[in-house]
């Protein structure tokens, strides 16, 4: 029997088989996430990475929404998708997005939907995870809240601590965290009808890049601005368009890929 390396911590086994008339042909590959890679001869080493968001996370297809075709962007259009695409087989990308989504408030007409609330359950169902990618806050940009800038990032801080706090597994550590400031919402949104969205909202996307990357410093995190690499799409001037999930996918894997080589 192979002995486990230290530090490593199998979060599963994928065992494929295929049958033939004679018999079966057995083959396993195990999937661990390790933070110092090492592994048995033969045995692929998978870092784990958990994509945590909102509705921009989950693929919300504005133009299928609006058609009445789809509601969802293809995984392999979703920017977790790409980047599973761009960082290859050795990574194993973890889609946790949920529409309407915030920081640490209860939406008082949707309800619950707190990402703190949220966070530990997909900590525990995840470990062991290396990287955390963290983009919330659109949500909390809604006119109900009527949240400044610098409250919306002690909610991102609130989510970071929560992290370091979560009593990880034995064999788990304790993952990296990117921190990414959300793309900004549109000037249009004021003109949708029903949008829980308005001038307040718009103003406030614009301010919460400083103040996301002072929590990042703060708190030892990596940080992106996805407001540099995405916009909104002219429909609902909220969610991003295809080509805004490829452009992220591409900004958060040069991101990652320099988190690991430091």
């Amino acid at each position: 029997m192979l002995a486990e390396p230290d530090r490593v911590a199998w979060s599963g086994i994928l065992l494929m088989r295929a049958c033939s008339g004679r018999g079966t042909i057995g083959s396993v590959l195990r999937f661990h996430s390790c933070a110092d890679p090492c592994c048995e001869e033969g045995l692929m080493t998978i870092k784990t990475v958990l994509c945590f968001g909102d509705s921009n996370t989950f693929g919300y297809d504005p133009q299928g929404v609006a058609s009445g075709t789809r509601f969802r962007y293809p995984v392999d259009v979703r920017w977790p998708g790409v980047l599973q695409g761009l960082l290859g087989p050795d990574w194993r990308i973890v889609e946790e997005g949920l529409c309407g989504r915030t920081t640490v408030h209860r939406d008082p007409f949707e309800g619950g939907l707190c990402g703190l609330d949220e966070l530990p359950v997909a900590l525990a169902s995840t470990q062991p995870i290396d990287c955390i990618v963290l983009m919330l806050g659109t949500n909390d940009m809604k006119t109900c809240f009527n949240l400044a800038a610098n409250d919306i990032a002690r909610g991102v801080e609130s989510l970071v601590l929560a992290n370091k706090r979560f009593p990880w597994a034995v064999g788990c550590w304790e993952p990296m965290i990117l921190v990414v400031s959300p793309p900004h919402i549109g000037e249009g949104v004021r003109n949708v009808v029903l949008s829980s969205f308005g001038e307040h909202s718009v103003r406030v996307s614009h301010e919460v890049a400083e103040a996301y990357r002072v929590v990042a410093d703060e708190q030892g995190c990596a940080y992106l601005d996805a407001s540099k690499v995405c916009e909104p799409s002219p429909i609902d001037h909220i969610h991003m368009t295809p080509q805004g999930h490829g452009e992220l996918a591409r900004a958060v894997a040069k991101a990652i890929g320099e988190m690991f080589s430091s």
